[in-house]
């Protein structure tokens, strides 16, 4: 949902307008071209030039991404269009691209269309628009329910199609982990199939194999399986995948298709695709999920705020990576929770069992880590105050120069035009310098819409970080435990535990920078050397590096960390950030 313009004009009539798509392939079609996907895209611009042609300003845009859903309370993004114009009482029209956008049948139709009447909305589809009275309304009826049937039709010729694919042993959805959706050559022709991982089939047989020992609890063979570097595969969100969750290999467990089977609406049959477990292994994993059951003892997924944040410090010093589960067991008429080394239950580690209530006092107050000293903090804002005006002032040089290469270009161009006119040059010559033209036109205009976007966020980012370290233990001890969770996902990465003590962390990259020049930051104070400038670690880093010194630089920043412009000297250890907003810097 983005607001499209400013509804300060009491000249025209409002409206608003829903664009939807109704799977996520479609929202990423041609992404590369539009962040919005083209479907998106396209929707927007007809609703945008009916709203023109019907004399009405377009208030605000409501976007549904990727839900597939047959009612109307199956659409969040619609119930609060309905919601906002109940509100706003200026709204007098609701524009769609077209009115299957909205409705899925006639029911919703009738039940949405009466309760805009009331209001004095009319609902407008910019490609059906039948105008108003008594033939447009049962025009608009006809199609609602043409349109109600087709979705109907359409649903079941999809699950005809997709039981007769399980029929013939073909996967009905998405790989499944352990496998991956590829193209292969059959016939000369290419087709959609599945097939190993060969990164995680491995893995997610080893899964197998340790659960079907009885030994290991889901919460366990979570935390090994992790630690074995198991992870879901790469999206949007996670571009290097993250650890299984305890839920997911619970479902995995219990999944004929890791044994050759595929299932359609509770039927079976016999798959394609290789198996990655042999029927005695499925056999013996069954039998260990039916046996916990039988005895009240079944897998159970326990949620905890620090769930995969701990790990074992002995371990760790030892050389090996041993996460902390989380368990819950009951006796002397309650229960009771604890963190085990994952290592001491395999008889690697001396780590007794912790009390959960004793490691949560321990993370607590290792968060008094993380305050930095007051001086170092109002430094550090100098510092980039001082680097957000002086991209300021680059930026607007930047542009001016920008402004001139645009204005050479029109000169450029009537030239040509003028070239053309006169049939002084071949037309395919005249029209491939314009293109040309053109291209570096959307080039120049690109860069002058994002100059200085980068430092901003940057800067927004590096004053958020200061303002969380300046009282941490206090933030930390009044929230709740989701938000506790939230907190230790910003600034740590890892708790390492021994006894009932945080011996050791790994800080999220941001918060490890901040850390390392607040050290450096005293260092410096210690000798009684004044603070250095920005300017000053960039004349250090050219001195260093002379063969760079003249390179040309958009800020001067990009190499920078914060512990390099403490220190001035300390320019050689690896970049771990630069000032120009913990975000890639732009050339």
């Amino acid at each position: 949902m983005t607001d499209r313009n400013d509804a300060s004009v009491p000249s025209l009539d409002l409206a608003v307008t829903y664009l939807r798509v109704s799977t996520k392939k479609q929202l990423y079609t041609a992404i590369d071209i539009d962040p919005d996907g083209n479907s998106i895209t396209t929707q927007r611009e007809v609703t945008g030039t009916k709203a023109d042609s019907m004399g009405v300003k377009i208030d605000r845009e409501f976007i549904e991404p990727g839900h597939s859903a047959k009612t109307l309370d199956e659409r969040p993004v619609f119930k609060e269009l309905l919601a906002y114009v109940h509100q706003r009482r200026g709204i007098k029209y609701v524009i769609v691209y077209m009115r299957s956008r909205a409705f899925r049948n006639h029911f919703d139709a009738a039940i949405v269309q009466t309760q805009l009447k009331k209001l004095g909305v009319r609902l407008v589809s910019a490609k059906e628009d039948f105008g108003e009275g008594p033939t447009a309304v049962a025009m608009e009826g006809m199609l609602d329910i043409m349109n109600g049937l087709q979705n109907t039709l359409q649903g079941l010729d999809v699950q005809t199609k997709m039981r007769n694919k399980a029929k013939a042993g073909g996967t009905v959805s998405l790989a499944k982990l352990g496998y991956k959706n590829v193209r292969v050559d059959y016939e000369g022709r290419q087709i959609n199939t599945i097939a190993l991982d060969p990164e995680r089939a491995p893995l997610v047989r080893k899964a197998w194999e340790l659960y079907a020992t009885g030994e290991y609890s889901v919460e366990r063979l979570e935390a090994t399986m992790a630690d074995l570097g198991l992870t879901a595969r790469p999206n949007r969100r996670s571009p290097k995948g993250t650890p299984v969750s305890a839920s997911k290999l619970h479902r995995m467990l219990s999944d004929p298709y890791y044994v050759g089977f595929v299932t359609y609406k509770g039927d079976m049959y016999p798959g394609r695709h290789e198996p990655i477990v042999s029927q005695a292994l499925f056999d013996r994993a069954q039998d260990v999920l039916h046996a916990r059951s039988a005895r009240g003892q079944r897998d159970r997924v326990h949620q905890h705020y620090l769930k995969g944040a701990l790990f074992c410090q002995r371990c760790h010093h030892a050389g090996r990576t041993s996460r902390m589960i989380y368990t819950e067991v009951t006796g002397n008429g309650g229960k009771y929770a604890y963190y085990a080394c994952r290592g001491h239950q395999e008889g690697l580690c001396d780590l007794p069992h912790l009390r959960v209530e004793l490691i949560e006092k321990a993370i607590a107050e290792h968060y008094t880590t993380l305050r930095l000293p007051d001086d170092f903090i109002q430094d550090v804002r100098r510092l980039l105050a001082d680097t957000v005006s002086d991209s300021q002032a680059n930026t607007r040089e930047l542009h001016a120069s920008m402004t001139r290469r645009l204005k050479q270009i029109d000169v450029r161009e009537s030239r040509l035009i003028d070239l053309a006119a006169d049939g002084e040059m071949p037309r395919d010559k005249i029209r491939s310098k314009l293109n040309a033209l053109k291209m570096e036109r959307a080039n120049i205009e690109a860069s002058l819409a994002s100059t200085s976007k980068e430092l901003a966020i940057g800067a927004s980012v590096l004053r958020d970080a200061l303002h969380l370290v300046e009282d941490p233990q206090s933030l930390y001890a009044n929230v709740p435990n989701e938000v506790r969770r939230h907190l230790n996902q910003t600034f740590y990465e890892r708790f390492y535990i021994d006894d009932t003590e945080v011996a050791n962390d790994q800080r999220t990259p941001l918060f490890a920078e901040l850390e390392e020049a607040a050290h450096v930051f005293a260092q410096h104070r210690a000798k009684g050397n004044s603070v250095p400038t920005q300017s000053d670690a960039v004349a250090a880093m050219n001195e260093e590096n002379p063969r760079q010194a003249g390179a040309p630089r958009s800020t001067g920043t990009e190499s920078l960390t914060l512990a390099s412009i403490f220190s001035v000297t300390g320019l050689s250890k690896n970049v771990l950030v630069g000032l120009t907003g913990f975000e890639p810097a732009t050339t």
